[in-house]
């Protein structure tokens, strides 16, 4: 059979075609930083223009919208919030040409490089452009699309962010060994000094509310308590008061459209070092260049200076708190104070705390493990608080007593005379005795030296004339 002819089909381009651009714009935190005109927003939409301008080719090209990222990493593309915006808009059909300056403008991430570049632009019938630093054309010249240095691109770009990712981290660090402040925003209780960089000064309308808290908390106010004083006397939370009186732009992932105090809120006030003095930072940090997740430090690898910034309260009292919050501080419904022996009591048998119960006019204390988990696990325990606090101030009264008198009883031994110091006397006692015993070897030894003597001249044929 003879061997049929091969067909040739040609395929041809359209002679004419729209592309509806969308200009995609990035200036990272880097570039700012350091005044680079050349990679200004202005400047890269400049060149994207006249470039479009420039196209000569019977298409027709029309701009659509511009997608500008100021001050954000390309490490990332989920945090690029027009990127995600341009990426809608392909998905919608609005455009079919994005234009960047270059693929550092794009991507930082080599990952996200080859993703976007082989697949999702492909797959979405999208031409891409980079003008400089690997020209490419998906749709002039798609050979330049595979070609090995179009990743090698990628893969310095990406290089070149994490070199720059860890200078940063390491300066930081040393400001931060410094006592130097670099956080975005300053803690509740103070502000930045307008006039020295990295340094903090005291807020006095924030110090004098973290002082009354402290107060409140000492005079007996369970935290609950204090949170409720202050949202009732209209006292901003730390989030609402630095949005309102000190107009940052600080907004608190976590917080609801008006916030409120709370107890979490004072307590972690209240713990932090900082209110003593000391500048605590490196709580937490982001996980990599690439993956900008916060994540908590933990506290021994904390920045710790001491007595780098303003104190609102004193180490002692900062302490005292501290005590105050170790112990159970819970308070029933309607209450504001915690009641007297609250965190104090415990079961002398199990050693677990002992609950509060109120029995018509009296106030009962019992063990809360045999009463509510097991009778086998503890006996019956209780107490009257009338007679528990009967007990306790007698108890607290004896041992005054005896602090007041033992004070007097040194204070009367320091003040008597020598001669009736214990002491003194002993030391006269053996003083003479060894005076004494001085006296005793002398004359034993004047005895053994007569007898040597007058058996030596009896040998002589002499007689001893002790008078001699």
């Amino acid at each position: 059979m003879a061997r049929k002819s091969r067909q040739t089909v040609e395929t041809t381009r359209p002679k004419y075609k729209i592309w509806k651009i969308g200009i995609y714009i990035r200036l990272s935190k880097e570039d700012s930083r350091h005044f680079d005109e050349s990679e200004s927003v202005s400047n890269q939409r400049i060149i994207i223009r006249d470039h479009i301008e420039a196209f000569n080719d019977g298409d027709e090209y029309i701009i659509i919208d511009e997608y500008v990222d100021d001050g954000i990493s390309g490490t990332t593309d989920d945090e690029r919030d027009d990127f995600q915006r341009m990426l809608g808009d392909i998905k919608k059909g609005r455009i079919n040409c994005v234009i960047v300056k270059d693929l550092a403008r794009s991507f930082r991430n080599y990952s996200d490089q080859g993703y976007y570049l082989d697949d999702w632009f492909p797959r979405h019938n999208v031409r891409f452009i980079s003008l400089y630093h690997q020209a490419l054309d998906s749709y002039k010249d798609p050979k330049m699309m595979r070609s090995i240095a179009v990743p090698i691109q990628g893969v310095l770009n990406e290089n070149h962010c994490a070199e720059t990712s860890e200078k940063i981290r390491e300066v930081f660090d040393m400001k931060r060994r410094n006592g130097q402040h670099i956080g975005s925003f300053a803690a509740y209780g103070w502000i930045k000094d307008p006039e020295k960089k990295n340094a903090l000064i005291l807020d006095e309308e924030a110090a004098a509310v973290i002082n009354d808290m402290a107060d409140m908390l000492l005079s007996g106010m369970s935290l609950r308590g204090i949170a409720l004083y202050l949202n009732e006397h209209g006292v901003l939370c730390p989030c609402q008061y630095k949005k309102e009186k000190l107009g940052v732009k600080y907004a608190n992932p976590f917080a609801k459209e008006k916030s409120l105090w709370c107890a979490t809120t004072i307590r972690r006030i209240l713990t932090d070092r900082m209110i003593c003095g000391d500048l605590i930072q490196g709580r937490y940090r982001i996980i990599s260049y690439k993956v900008h997740v916060q994540e908590h430090v933990p506290e021994e690898e904390w920045y710790i200076v001491e007595n780098a910034i303003p104190t609102i309260i004193d180490r002692e009292k900062f302490e005292k708190i501290q005590t105050v919050l170790k112990r159970d501080t819970r308070t029933s419904p309607g209450e504001s104070k915690v009641y007297l022996f609250s965190g104090f009591l415990r079961c002398g048998d199990c050693g677990h705390s002992m609950s509060r119960s109120k029995v018509g006019k009296n106030v009962y204390y019992y063990c809360k493990t045999y009463k509510e988990q097991s009778k086998l696990a503890c006996t019956k325990h209780t107490i009257r608080h009338d007679k528990l606090y009967t007990a306790v101030l007698a108890a607290i009264q004896q041992q005054i007593y005896l602090a007041v008198n033992y004070a007097e009883l040194i204070e009367s031994i320091n003040k008597a005379p020598a001669r009736n110091n214990q002491a003194t006397k002993l030391a006269d006692s053996i003083q003479k005795k060894e005076k004494e015993l001085e006296k005793k070897l002398e004359a034993e030894l004047e005895k053994k030296l007569e007898k040597t003597l007058e058996k030596a001249l009896s040998i002589q044929g002499k007689k001893v004339d002790y008078k001699q």
